[in-house]
């Protein structure tokens, strides 16, 4: 199983020559800044940041890019080609633990709230499983095999009694057809996909995130301690807008959701139907993390842990 980036992935990208890593902006006094996403809906807070020039007023302009998972995110910010991105938490916690020191800025949407969420773990249609414990042999797919969806998916499945589960690493926008045409038995698929995995007939059986981590951190947008050494004021800057989008957010909901049509080519009425699973409160859940490490090293997943407190930056500099 595939646990984070190893120490040979971490050495070619360090070779890569850096592509931007904090310099200056294309006018004075401003920062243009790079920041690295999975595509998926709770990444409407930070479109909206942009668009009601939350990061415009603190001197920063954002340039988006686009990836498969989290580690290919790690990879560029260690490359110096991001300067922010977006990772879960077991992603942080493996980069740190494997030597690469990055650090949570700020949250992408808020805490995962216990009543909603954007992802769940669902079976094909027609696959004859409608519970956790049916999935005994059976393949489920997960973004990577270094997921927060992987492990919270292992605990819930294992939990109900199913054993000799295979998961295989597919990315979000490839699961939904991968379902129809059975290539796998079930899959943990976040929004917008989610929605097309369900209008196709598949079952929901589980929400591993909110049901294991409610108002958990289980992704954040992060930063390498190297950049962020270098760029307090950028870093404080990305944090305070960030803040104030979500908080803006809460109450304006509708218009986070209209920025998916732009950033994600929905319809108005697919980026109406999508879920922001999120309470709104703009702060890192420490205990969350320490306790989804804890789940890793009860899983084998990780030989060795790391300070939870390490793995967060705060305002005014350094971590927690």
């Amino acid at each position: 199983m595939r646990k984070g980036m190893t120490a040979v992935a971490l050495a070619a990208v360090m070779a890569v020559t850096a592509a931007c890593g904090g310099g200056g902006g294309s006018e004075p006094g401003r920062t243009d800044i790079t920041v690295n996403i999975v595509p998926f809906t709770p990444n409407a807070v930070l479109f909206l940041g942009m668009e009601k020039g939350m990061f415009d007023k603190r001197g920063i302009t954002v340039e988006l890019q686009n990836a498969a998972s989290p580690v290919p995110v790690v990879a560029s910010l260690v490359a110096g080609q991001a300067d922010f991105g977006f990772v879960t938490t077991p992603v942080l916690i493996n980069a740190n633990r494997e030597g690469t020191p990055i650090k949570c800025v700020a949250p992408v949407d808020g805490q995962i709230s216990p009543d909603r969420d954007a992802s769940a773990l669902v079976a094909a249609a027609g696959s004859g499983i409608d519970s956790l414990d049916d999935l005994s042999g059976k393949s489920v797919a997960v973004v990577q095999l270094a997921s927060i969806n992987l492990i919270g998916a292992k605990k819930m499945i294992e939990d109900a009694g199913a054993t000799g589960t295979e998961y295989i690493a597919m990315p979000f926008p490839q699961m939904p057809q991968a379902l129809s045409d059975g290539r796998v038995d079930a899959a943990v698929i976040t929004s917008p996909y989610l929605e097309t995995a369900l209008a196709a007939g598949a079952v929901a059986l589980a929400h591993p995130s909110s049901d294991l981590f409610p108002t958990g951190t289980v992704y954040c947008y992060a930063a390498t301690a190297q950049y962020l050494a270098g760029n307090a004021e950028v870093a404080q800057g990305f944090h305070d807008a960030m803040q104030e989008a979500i908080l803006y957010a809460k109450d304006h909901e509708d218009e986070a959701l209209a920025t998916l049509v732009e950033h994600l080519d929905l319809t108005p009425e697919q980026a109406k139907a999508q879920i922001i699973p999120t309470n709104y409160v703009p702060e890192i859940n420490l205990d969350s993390i320490a306790a989804i490490q804890d789940l890793m090293a009860q899983q084998g997943s990780i030989p060795t842990t790391v300070n939870p407190a390490d793995l967060v930056w705060r305002p005014g500099g350094g971590s927690s």
